[in-house]
C-alpha cells in the first residue's frame, strides 16, 4: 500500500489540471470549516448542558421527598429515616411559598424559602455563593418552632364560600325563632334555610362572616382602671420614649417600629438586590399576595393579611437569573410563622455521595417511606430544561454537521474528476499487474487524505475559537439566556467525536468513486488513446 499512498498524494497535486486541485483545496477548506463549526456548537451546547446543571445544583439538593397533600408536619421522622442510609451526605427540612417583597414603593414577587442555618450548608451551596454579608443572624437567638395554627372546620369554610357565592345557608335556630331571623323557608330538623332578602342583608352577612373568620391578633382590651393600675408603679423614665430615630420614623407613619437588630434575617439575590436598591441591613417587607388580593372567603388560610419585616443579611449570586431575582431565603421558623403552616414543612431535601445514584435513591426512599410520600432527583426536577438543551444540542449538530456533508460531496466530485483525467493510468496499472485493490487503494487514500487535512485544520481553528471565547467570557443578556456570558466547556471527548465524525463521512464518501475507478477493466482506459 506504500505506493497506492505516494500515487494517490501525487493524484491530488495534479499540475496536468489546475482545476482538480483547486477542487481538492475547495474540498479541504468546505471539511475545516465544518469542523470548526461542529467543535465550536458542541463545545457551546455541551457548556450551556454543565452551566445550567451546576447553578440549578447549586439551589436546588440532589433529591427531594415531598408528601401527598397539604401537610407534612411528621418530617422529623422522616429525617432520622432517610439520614441513617449511607449514600446521603446531608439532609434538611424547607418551606417555599411565593410571597411579595416590598421596600418602600418598590416591590417584587418573590419565592421564599425557609431553610434551617445549619441545614443549608450540608444541602446547598449558598454560602459558596455569597457575594456580601453572611449566613450569621439567618436564625434570631432563642427563635423555636412555630405551633400549629388554629384549626378551622371544614363546614365553617364551606359556609364562608356559600355565603360568597350567594347560596341558601343552611343555620341553626336563633334564640328569638325564625321571625327574627328573617328568613322565609325552613328545612326540618337539621336547619334552616335561609335567603337574602335584600342586599343590605347580603352585606351584613358578608361583614358576619368576615368577623367569624378573622383571627385575633391581639389580646382583649385593658379596662381604663386597669391601665391606671398598671402605670401606677413605673417611674418616669420607665414612661419615657425612647431615643431611636426608626422608632420616631415609625412612629410618625402610625405604628412603632422594630429595632432593625432584632429583626429575622433574610437572604436576596444579586440581581433582585440591584432591582430594589437593597443593601446589607436594609429594612424589607415580604407580604402574601393573596391575603392583598383580598381572598379572605376563598382560602382557610387568606383570613387575614400576612407581613413581616426582615433584615437583609446576604446577598447571594447563584450565576442563574431566574434564582438570582426571584428567590430568598430566610429562617425555616420565620418562614413557618409567615406562611401560617405551624410545625409543617414543604418537604425534605438532601444531597447525595455520588450524583448518578440520586435516581435509584430517590425510588428506593419511595419505597421504605410508603405511599404517601414521592420523591423526585435532579434530573425529574428539571427534566423540561435539559429535555430541551439535549433536543437543541441534537439539532444544532445536525444543521452543523450539513457542512461537513456538503464538503463530503465536493471529495466525490473531485475523485471523479481525479478518475476520469487518470483513465489512461489505472489502464496502465492495472495491465502491470496492480490489482483492484491496490487501485481502490490509490484513490481511497486520495479521500481521506483529503480529510485528513481538512479536519486537522478544523480542529485548529475551532480549538483557538472556542479557548478565546472561554477566555474572554463573551457577555450575555441574562434576562434572556438566564447566564451571564457564553459557557463554553473544552472537552477532550467533543474533540475526539467531531475528529471522528469527520473522518467517517470523508472516508465514506470516497467509496462509490474508488469503486469505480478499481472496476475499471484496462481495455476501456485505452480505448481512446
Amino acid at each position: 500500500m506504500s505506493y497506492s499512498l505516494e500515487i494517490g498524494v501525487r493524484y491530488l497535486r495534479s499540475k496536468k489540471r489546475a482545476t482538480v486541485s483547486m477542487i481538492t483545496l475547495i474540498s479541504i477548506v468546505g471539511v475545516a470549516l465544518g469542523v470548526a463549526a461542529l467543535l465550536a456548537v458542541l463545545s457551546i451546547t455541551t457548556g450551556f448542558e454543565q452551566a445550567f446543571k451546576d447553578k440549578v445544583l447549586g439551589v436546588n439538593a440532589h433529591v427531594l421527598i415531598l408528601k401527598y397533600g397539604r401537610e407534612f408536619r411528621d418530617y422529623r421522622d422522616v429525617l432520622a429515616t432517610v439520614g441513617e442510609m449511607p449514600e446521603v451526605d446531608g439532609l434538611a427540612p424547607f418551606s417555599i411559598n411565593e410571597m411579595m417583597l416590598t421596600k418602600g414603593e418598590r416591590r417584587a414577587v418573590v419565592l421564599v424559602k425557609g431553610v434551617t442555618p445549619s441545614g443549608v450548608r450540608n444541602v446547598l451551596d449558598l454560602p459558596q455563593q455569597m457575594i456580601s454579608g453572611g449566613l450569621e443572624g439567618l436564625r434570631r437567638p432563642g427563635s423555636v418552632p412555630t405551633v400549629a395554627p388554629k384549626a378551622t372546620t371544614d363546614d365553617t369554610w364551606q359556609w364562608l364560600r356559600d355565603i360568597r357565592d350567594g347560596k341558601p345557608q343552611k343555620v341553626a335556630e336563633p334564640e328569638g325563632g325564625v321571625e327574627d331571623a328573617g328568613v322565609s323557608e325552613r328545612e326540618e330538623p337539621q336547619g334552616r334555610t335561609t335567603f337574602w332578602e335584600d342586599e343590605k342583608q347580603r352585606r351584613e352577612a358578608r361583614r358576619e362572616a368576615a368577623r367569624r373568620a378573622r383571627k385575633p391578633s391581639v389580646g382583649a382590651v385593658a379596662k381604663p382602671d386597669e391601665i391606671e393600675a398598671m402605670l401606677s408603679g413605673l417611674d418616669d423614665d420607665a414612661l419615657a420614649l425612647p431615643d431611636d430615630p426608626e422608632w420616631e420614623a415609625g412612629l410618625m407613619q402610625g405604628g412603632a417600629q422594630e429595632p432593625i437588630d432584632t429583626l429575622p434575617g433574610i437572604i436576596v439575590g444579586k440581581a433582585l438586590a440591584e432591582d430594589l436598591g437593597l443593601e446589607i441591613d436594609d429594612r424589607v417587607t415580604l407580604i402574601s399576595p393573596l391575603a392583598a388580593l383580598g381572598l379572605a372567603l376563598t382560602e382557610p388560610r387568606g383570613s387575614a393579611t400576612r407581613s413581616r419585616e426582615f433584615r437583609v443579611i446576604g446577598v447571594f449570586q447563584a450565576g442563574f437569573q431566574e434564582y438570582d431575582s426571584g428567590l430568598v431565603y430566610t429562617d425555616l421558623f420565620e418562614a413557618q410563622r409567615l406562611f401560617d403552616e405551624g410545625d409543617n414543612v414543604t418537604g425534605v431535601e438532601l444531597r447525595v455521595h455520588d450524583l448518578d445514584t440520586s435516581y435509584e435513591l430517590a425510588r428506593r426512599i419511595e419505597q421504605d417511606l410508603g405511599g404517601a410520600f414521592h420523591s423526585l432527583d435532579w434530573s425529574e426536577l428539571n427534566r423540561n430544561l435539559f429535555t430541551a438543551l439535549e433536543v437543541q444540542k441534537i439539532a444544532l449538530t445536525l444543521v452543523i454537521a450539513t457542512i461537513i456533508f456538503v464538503a463530503a460531496f465536493n471529495v466525490i466530485a473531485t475523485l471523479i474528476m481525479i478518475v476520469l483525467e487518470k483513465k489512461r493510468e489505472i489502464a496502465i496499472l492495472k495491465a502491470m499487474g496492480a490489482t483492484d485493490a491496490t487501485v481502490l487503494g490509490v484513490f481511497m487514500v486520495q479521500g481521506v487524505v483529503v480529510g485528513v487535512i481538512g479536519t486537522l485544520a478544523g480542529v485548529l481553528v475551532g480549538g483557538g475559537i472556542v479557548t478565546y471565547l472561554d477566555k474572554i467570557r463573551f457577555p450575555l443578556d441574562p434576562k434572556v439566556y438566564l447566564i451571564d456570558h457564553l459557557p463554553v466547556v473544552l472537552n477532550p471527548t467533543v474533540f475526539l467525536v467531531t475528529i471522528a465524525i469527520a473522518l467517517l463521512i470523508c472516508t465514506v464518501s470516497t467509496i462509490a468513486p474508488s469503486w469505480w475507478a478499481a472496476r475499471m477493466l484496462p481495455v476501456d482506459g485505452l480505448r481512446y488513446e
